[in-house]
């Protein structure tokens, strides 16, 4: 068996989902965008609505993996030892130094308003 490239597995994925039931419904699409604030048109919903099909199609598979006895995997690395570097606190107060380097005001940093009224 040949190894496949990333782009190919990708591709077939997306071929079976298309041939699968969409599971994520357009009422679903639309609150999804709601909650990220973003305004989706018609081709983009039935896209996305394929993809998170696939997603959770991948997730459903990856639940009933067998995972007993397997330990994680951190940092990319199962057999090497992990270099973690102490946690030192550094208690001295250079409040005014930060602030020095920005806007500020009664001891804050000063940043654009991002939410409306």
């Amino acid at each position: 068996m040949s190894a496949k490239s990333t782009e190919d597995v990708i591709t077939s994925l997306i071929g079976f989902v298309n041939k699968r039931k969409v599971t994520i419904t357009k009422e679903e699409m639309l609150k999804i965008a709601h909650l990220v604030r973003i305004k989706l048109s018609n081709d983009e919903i039935e896209h996305y609505s394929k993809e998170l099909t696939m997603l959770d199609w991948i997730h459903d598979i990856l639940l009933q993996v067998n995972t007993e006895g397997v330990s994680p995997i951190r940092y990319g690395s199962i057999d090497k030892d992990i270099h973690v570097r102490d946690d030192v606190v550094n208690a001295q107060n250079i409040k005014e130094e930060i602030l020095s380097n920005t806007k500020s005001e009664h001891g804050y940093f000063l940043v654009p308003k991002v939410i409306n009224d």
